[in-house]
């Protein structure tokens, strides 16, 4: 998609870093639907995910994948429990007509048509997958999570029934606790960037500064530039991970709690969170060898690590993402491919 990039520098009330409460423990219930084994993720929310039947797993994410659209909230201001009550109060019509307005919204950012014939797109679930998939990608779309959220799209009460009961279970059972727990950090990592001027750095330089990633360029860029606003919202469970949230107007992004580098004034809890993730990335026998190896050549491509492990693309491609999230490698592009190379000042 051409775009047009502008450099020039961020106002400060264009970024801002915020508490974002119901985005927060949502983030959180998202995460909890990856099977991956992600090293960094925070205990608690392993331990959950491990607690859940597998029937249990289903349910939770037919409602925060296939409704994601549904139950996200609008702004970063309403806590998890007045979020759920909106959701209760409003029509599931509306619910329902907003998750389809996003879908064709994203549909034309990705480059196809604002014209949907939604009669015949909702005439059955084989036509609202091959929907899906037609607009976001085969591998964007679960067939059986998708097939189940036909079933409510056709019943909106059962489908407004279904999100603010299972988001009301799962915020008494656990996140309400957990909330409490770790709302105090999370304030003191939103604090801690409230003294930034970004009107200093171009907004690309601002995500950098604030998620303390290498972001990749080409692939972050694009989106900082186009939106009105950045929120950076700070989360207890990703660890070093960063998520962007689908928002109309503005871009959420998701960080693992952390101060800034040179921040005076240090909070144990935040430093004692970065060094937990940072040796988790350290706790795999092939992690370290992928290191090792990097580490005896300088500077290695994906595909030469690939070759040399005898992994899978998609296994491989997995550890490095690990292991440049948590800052040991860092990643650059020659002729396209990627090369990856010691973070010497993090190691």
């Amino acid at each position: 998609m051409p775009f047009n990039l502008n450099l020039e520098k961020a106002s400060p009330t264009t970024i801002s870093v915020e508490l974002g409460p119901a985005r927060n423990v949502l983030a959180g219930m998202v995460v909890l639907t990856k099977d991956e084994d992600l090293p960094g993720l925070s205990n608690w929310l392993v331990d959950r995910r491990r607690e859940m039947s597998k029937k249990q797993k289903f349910q939770h994410t037919l409602v925060v994948i296939g409704f994601y659209h549904v139950i996200a909230p609008d702004d970063s201001v309403v806590t998890f429990p007045e979020h759920i009550q909106r959701l209760a109060q409003t029509d599931p019509e509306v619910l329902l007509q907003k998750m389809l307005s996003v879908y064709v919204r994203l549909g034309v950012e990705h480059g196809r048509s604002a014209d949907v014939d939604w009669k015949s797109v909702l005439a059955s679930a084989e036509n609202y997958i091959a929907f899906l998939k037609e607009r976001f990608g085969p591998e964007a779309v679960m067939d059986d999570i998708e097939a189940k959220a036909y079933e409510y799209i056709k019943d909106p009460p059962a489908m407004k029934a279904l999100v603010v009961n299972h988001l009301q279970k799962m915020w008494d059972e656990a996140f309400q606790a957990e909330w409490m727990r770790v709302e105090p950090m999370l304030k003191e990592s939103v604090k801690a960037f409230q003294s930034t001027d970004f009107s200093k750095m171009d907004r690309f330089e601002a995500a950098r500064f604030v998620t303390g990633q290498d972001l990749d360029e080409e692939k972050w860029k694009p989106g900082l530039e186009r939106a009105n606003r950045i929120i950076f919202i700070p989360n207890a469970h990703i660890g070093p991970y960063v998520s962007r949230l689908p928002d109309e107007k503005d871009l959420i992004i998701l960080f693992g709690a952390r101060q800034p580098e040179d921040a005076t004034i240090r909070v144990p809890e935040l430093d004692r969170a970065d060094i937990v993730t940072r040796l988790s990335a350290l706790a795999d026998d092939t992690r370290l060898q992928i290191l090792q190896m990097i580490r005896d050549t300088e500077e290695m491509r994906a595909q030469e690590i690939i070759e040399a492990t005898g992994l899978s693309q998609p296994s491989v491609s997995r550890y490095l993402g690990q292991l440049t999230a948590t800052g040991y490698l860092q990643e650059r592009r020659i002729n396209g491919a990627k090369a990856y190379s010691l973070n010497r000042d993090r190691i």
